[in-house]
């Protein structure tokens, strides 16, 4: 794992001067002193508002600065902001992980947080503020799994406002203990080749009766099964006391209430976007070992389950998406995950293959807006990983990974599909054996630049499509994505056995097109010798000071040991 404030004396030099002038150039900061905290570099002070004393401890991550410092109190029990992760918790600050840059300094957070306190004034004298929330998650991804969801198509719901719709179905499921997502289907929806499984699909399914109500569902409507029945109806609609859905049709959308024995309950309902395009035994050296895998979709699941199959079997994975029926086509997980969250669904595939796998997942993605002492304890998890793999897909999170393990010192693997699936990007960054991924991206730019045109194919109007040079629309199928997941598979298999000879980049091509003469053309493009673009010189002054607060922290474990 790297430590900055070991290796970067310069930036501590610059942290230092920012912070000391800040405290003496504002009335509103004092700083107390510089310490190692939990092993972390930081400053102890205070932050003053409306002549309210906030003891405060400026805490810096591992992998700073391409990892955000923070805020937090130092008393563990405080409390003083909505916009707080928890008691003791960071403080969710306009510089934090979803836009953070590296050329900010600690001295802008603490600007930040008294910019936080000082407009809320939780403990000072005059009027109390309020701060906007910044936070900015989909719908499906933030909703409350325990409320037990209904889904339904977009153009299922259209048809039932319509009043186009035919054979409504309700299919319940335990997606985990005590949620039982429902989905709603009409006779359109279950045609297509991909449409929901039936109740036999496995014990765990089952078909529940729908009956349809036109109109608002009546104000106070009681939720103990015999009134909600004798208010909406004369008689039961179902026969007997079998569970099944109530659907009000309202203008503009659907009211769901699913009634059991005794009960009616009311669901939340989530409209699921419109799905348009077409989605179609180890070496004893790498026994042990782990693998970060940040992205769970159709490239990174397969990756994890190759890994796995192969005899790695402790991964860290990393995706904040949720698995939707569109996603079925090209993913390693089906029907049993669908409303699940990616990783916790591919965490249970796995464990089906190796029930003593190691496998730890989370949830969020890593751009996301978070507590930054969360955020820069994901990227622990990650550089603590013997080999860093990015299935992202999104050229900034590539770009941050790739940085990070060079400062780390791992080896990273990017792999990516173009667009329409004329083949595929394996990207390796294996520390003194080839050029950092960051300048390993440099030369592949210079190169397709010579080959006059950066992106391989045009992209299409909907998800995994392009244009090819003839007009032709084609798509990147299960096909394309898994050659890709297993290219990269084998290139992280032969890092972890220590057998790869040939760090050069791998262009593969599906077919022919752009750079590609057929299916199976590799290009092998040589990105540059290894790299030292980050060899900072030394700063005395400030390699000495941090020399002195780690003996004191040295000093202090061994008191401790006594």
């Amino acid at each position: 794992m790297s430590i900055w404030w070991l290796i970067n004396t310069v930036r501590v030099a610059r942290e230092k001067e920012a912070v000391e002038c800040l405290a003496a150039e504002n009335d509103w900061f004092a700083l107390d002193r510089w310490e190692i905290h939990d092993f972390k570099f930081a400053a102890v002070g205070s932050i003053v508002a409306h002549g309210a004393a906030y003891p405060v401890r400026l805490v810096y991550p591992d992998n700073f600065p391409l990892v955000p410092a923070w805020v937090e109190p130092q008393d563990p029990e405080a409390k003083w902001s909505i916009h707080q992760y928890g008691k003791g918790g960071a403080l969710c600050l306009e510089l934090r992980p979803d836009n953070w840059t590296s050329r900010a300094s600690g001295a802008d957070v603490l600007r930040s947080a008294f910019g936080l306190l000082n407009l809320e004034n939780p403990l000072g004298d005059g009027e109390k503020g309020m701060v906007t929330s910044a936070h900015n998650v989909g719908e499906i991804q933030k909703y409350n799994w325990g409320e037990s969801p209904v889904f339904i198509g977009h153009e299922c719901l259209e048809r039932l406002l319509k009043g186009d719709v035919q054979d409504v179905h309700a299919l319940r499921w335990a997606a985990s203990d005590k949620v039982w997502p429902i989905y709603l289907s009409d006779s359109i929806d279950r045609e297509g080749v991909q449409r929901p499984p039936s109740a036999d699909l496995d014990t765990w399914r089952f078909q529940v009766p729908v009956v349809l109500v036109r109109g608002k569902a009546p104000d106070g409507l009681p939720l103990a099964r015999s009134a909600f029945v004798s208010t909406v109806w004369e008689s039961s609609p179902v026969d007997g006391e079998v569970d099944f859905v109530t659907v009000f049709i309202e203008d503009d959308g659907i009211e769901v209430f699913h009634l059991v024995s005794e009960n009616a309950y009311h669901r939340k309902v989530y409209t699921l976007p419109p799905e348009n395009g077409l989605r179609s035994g180890r070496a004893p050296s790498a026994q042990g070992k782990k693998v970060a895998i940040v992205g769970a979709g159709s490239v990174g699941s397969k990756v994890a389950e190759m890994l796995l199959r192969s005899g790695i079997d402790t991964l860290r994975i990393f995706d904040g998406d949720v698995f939707l029926p569109g996603n079925l086509e090209r993913h390693v997980l089906d029907w049993r995950d669908v409303g699940y969250h990616k990783v916790h669904g591919l965490k249970r595939r796995l464990l089906h293959i190796v029930p003593g796998a190691s496998i730890l997942t989370v949830d969020e993605n890593l751009n996301w807006q978070k507590s930054a002492s969360t955020n820069a304890a994901h990227f622990d998890l990650i550089t603590a990983c013997d080999v860093i793999v990015d299935a992202s897909g999104d050229p900034a999170t590539s770009m941050l990974l790739g940085a990070l393990a060079f400062e780390n010192q791992k080896p990273f693997v990017s792999v990516e599909v173009f667009e329409g699936g004329i083949g595929a990007l394996v990207a390796p960054s294996v520390p003194k054996r080839n050029a950092a991924y960051t300048l390993g991206r440099e030369a592949l730019l210079n190169w397709t630049d010579e080959k006059g045109r950066v992106v391989p194919l045009s992209a299409g109007v909907r998800v995994y499509e392009a244009i090819s040079d003839n007009g032709e629309v084609i798509v990147a199928d299960d096909a394309a994505i898994s050659m890709a997941a297993s290219h990269a598979a084998r290139v992280v298999l032969d890092i972890l056995d220590d057998k790869i000879d040939d760090f050069r980049w791998l262009l593969i091509g599906f077919r022919k097109g752009w750079a590609f003469d057929m299916h199976g053309h590799v290009i092998a493009l040589d990105v540059g010798g290894p790299s030292d673009w980050n060899n900072i010189s030394e700063d005395a002054e400030a390699l000495k000071f941090v020399i002195e607060i780690a003996g004191e922290l040295t000093d202090a474990i061994k008191a401790l040991a006594k």
